[in-house]
């Protein structure tokens, strides 16, 4: 594009060209070539507004007038509407061809294309093919934008020209034939791909589309030549392989398809749809643990939603025609299920999990942290009522139904699925304590709690607890009470600990992660149980943050990649007040929110006292769990237990992540990282 004019005139020179160009507008408005003459008058002054509207009168009243609609184009550029530059300079070129080179008019193109301006276009391709016959480019999007229009005869009719214009380029012999193929004209296509190897017998494309047209036409070994000898030729082209694999399948030809795929699979491992066609194969050859870990793969890969499907349902019909299933392949398609945020479909899965065993742990642990939409909670319900049956002893159903049952607000039923559930886990634990005496109702609130922080190690240190003889848990780890269920009433929260704890040789107590974000929380554990011990895990907040993200992301709350997550929470705590941050317990992204622990611990400890804290830090709970839970026995006032070994429960996974990014959350953690040491006299150099 034409750059706009630079000024002959100095400054007052131009002033009075100006009034004089108004002067005889006013006088005589008609002549088109003085308001354009007045429009580059205030380009002059970069009075860009009165530029346009100079111009713009100009070409209403001259409609033909292109150098106009070229001055236009520029002076949208400065004002940054690109629209606008791409219709004015459409115009002008229109009536101009010739005054911009084949190359312009197809940059064009693309920019009207891409503004979904098909016929525009179409019509700039068209004028770079007429100013340069032999323009290849511009002649295959051409193509390829009349075929997505619909219009297969034009395609294949500027196809032919370009051969007719260039008889001797085997590239637009390859075009014409790609063309015929779109319309279905096989031998035709056959013709044009065997007169560009004619031309030249070094095209890899040009014997993979022959390949393609031929399968049309039933001739599969000649076929199978053409992909072989664009493979000789390029050994790493990866189509040629696909093409082949979809041969072989086609025909039946197992063994030769899966072959074909793993090739082309270590050139191109993020293809899906060849993972897909993979787990078909599998299946018809009955090796459904290939087929399984076929969709397993594509699944973790897939963007598009109609191939997700597929490969679920896919998975879905290898376990049922697998007569090895498990409960544990099912439970791994819930995981999936849930981690694509396909809710319903997960809670199906972990229920044939439990169907299959109805002791697998991990699938009711699960179901505890899946959303469940209202219309299953009935049938979920009468799903755990028939397993606890059968099943008395299977205490985590008990809790399950009381689960379900409660937000269905049958609390009064809740709670007596709740307190059994704890007998049964107490007594399957410690079967003397069948012996005690067991009170029908808990009165005292619970010992302690581990109000957080999440993804800091709470699991871990929540399954240790579970070793110490004078400790019964609640029934479940997170009940979250304090912040989503306080409605439910106080007998609904102890009904969740074992009626047994009462007595002062015994504790209880329950970890709900989530409750540090919540000053709300601490403020209602004053009102009830207000000499509560509370255990704080604080781990690094960069890696917290990061690994926060990734458990949403795996549990299908969030699909957002972690650079966009941080940048959009960064710029949103920007202009957001101390007073929020506190108050604030969740939005999304929240990663860096729930690691700004100065001001979600600050709250707490103010409320409730200093004295009733244990505040950890995570990295010395992982590196020595033992000397750690011997503290945490310590400020509980029980005598240490310490165990053969310490697993680490629950623990997150995920790639890499980028140095950079984790810079960027540690410097931005720095000065509130400082705050929080200063403020607990707390050491805790993270970096």
């Amino acid at each position: 594009m034409n750059k706009l004019p630079d000024s002959p005139l100095n400054s007052d020179q131009i002033k009075q060209e100006i009034a004089e160009c108004v002067q005889q507008i006013a006088t005589s408005p008609q002549p088109a070539e003085v308001h354009a003459h007045l429009g580059k008058l205030y380009v002059f002054q970069q009075q860009w507004q009165e530029a346009k509207a100079c111009y713009e009168q100009a070409v209403k009243i001259n409609p033909e007038l292109a150098a106009a609609y070229l001055n236009l184009a520029q002076i949208w550029e400065k004002l940054g509407n690109q629209k606008k530059v791409a219709h004015n300079l459409f115009l002008a070129l229109k009536l101009r061809p010739h005054a911009a080179p084949a190359e312009q008019h197809y940059e064009l193109g693309k920019t009207l294309q891409s503004q979904n301006k098909p016929g525009k276009a179409i019509a700039s391709y068209h004028r770079a093919i007429n100013i340069k016959p032999d323009f290849l480019a511009a002649y295959q999007s051409l193509k390829a934008l009349l075929i997505q229009q619909g219009k297969n005869q034009r395609a294949l009719a500027i196809c032919r020209q370009g051969v007719a214009q260039n008889p001797q380029n085997p590239q637009f012999h390859l075009a014409l034939g790609q063309a015929l193929t779109t319309a279905e004209k096989w031998l035709q296509a056959i013709d044009s791909y065997q007169t560009a190897l004619k031309l030249d017998p070094n095209l890899p494309e040009a014997y993979c589309y022959l390949g393609q047209a031929l399968i049309q036409i039933k001739k599969y070994a000649q076929a199978q030549e053409c992909y072989q000898q664009a493979i000789a030729l390029q050994t790493d082209y990866w189509e040629a392989y696909y093409q082949l694999g979809l041969m072989w399948q086609d025909q039946e030809q197992w063994e030769q398809a899966i072959a074909v795929y793993k090739v082309f699979r270590a050139i191109k491992p993020k293809f899906a749809i060849t993972l897909l066609n993979m787990g078909l194969i599998y299946r018809y050859l009955e090796q459904y643990d290939s087929a399984i870990a076929a969709y397993r793969e594509a699944i973790s890969i897939i963007t598009d939603l109609s191939e997700e499907t597929t490969a679920f349902t896919g998975y879905q019909q290898t376990l049922a025609e697998n007569p090895q299933k498990s409960a544990d392949l099912y439970y791994q398609l819930g995981k999936l299920l849930r981690a694509k945020g396909r809710f319903p479909e997960a809670i199906a899965a972990y229920k044939n999990s439990i169907k299959l065993d109805s002791n697998f742990k991990h699938a009711y642990i699960d179901l505890q942290y899946t959303p469940i939409a209202s219309e299953q909670l009935t049938k979920l319900s009468e799903f755990y009522r028939q397993i606890v049956i059968e099943h008395p002893n299977i205490t985590i159903a008990w809790g399950n139904l009381g689960d379900a049952l409660t937000q269905q607000d049958r609390v009064t039923e809740a709670i007596d699925c709740y307190r059994t559930g704890c007998y049964q886990e107490a007594i399957h634990a410690y079967p003397y304590l069948a012996k005690l005496d067991w009170k029908e109702q808990k009165e005292c609130g619970p010992d302690f709690i581990i109000a957080g922080a999440s993804k800091s190690g709470t699991s871990s240190i929540h399954y240790y607890l579970s070793r110490h003889p004078q400790i019964l848990l609640s029934h479940k780890k997170e009940i979250d009470f304090y912040r989503k269920n306080f409605q439910r009433g106080i007998e609904w929260y102890l009904a969740h600990f074992p009626t047994l704890t009462d007595r002062e040789d015994f504790l209880t107590g329950e970890a709900t992660p989530n409750y540090l974000r919540f000053p709300e929380v601490a403020q209602r554990i004053k009102d009830t149980f207000p000499q509560v011990k509370i255990i704080i895990l604080l781990r690094n907040p960069a890696d917290r943050a990061i690994s926060w993200h990734y458990h949403k992301l795996n549990t299908g709350l969030t699909n957002q990649d972690l650079a966009s997550a941080i940048a959009e929470e960064i710029e949103r705590l920007a202009s957001v007040s101390e007073t929020e941050i506190i108050n604030t317990g969740y939005y999304n992204p929240d990663n860096i929110l729930s690691s700004l622990y100065i001001y979600k611990l600050k709250p707490w400890i103010e409320l409730l006292g200093r004295e009733q804290f244990l505040i950890l830090k995570s990295e010395e709970f992982y590196s020595n769990p033992h000397r750690i839970m011997a503290k945490v026995f310590k400020f509980l006032g029980l005598p240490n237990c310490p165990l053969e070994n310490y697993p680490q429960v629950n623990a997150g996974s995920y790639n890499q992540v980028d140095s950079d990014l984790r810079e960027t959350l540690v410097n931005y953690f720095a000065p509130y990282n400082q705050q929080l040491e200063e403020y607990l006299d707390i050491k805790f150099d993270w970096n």
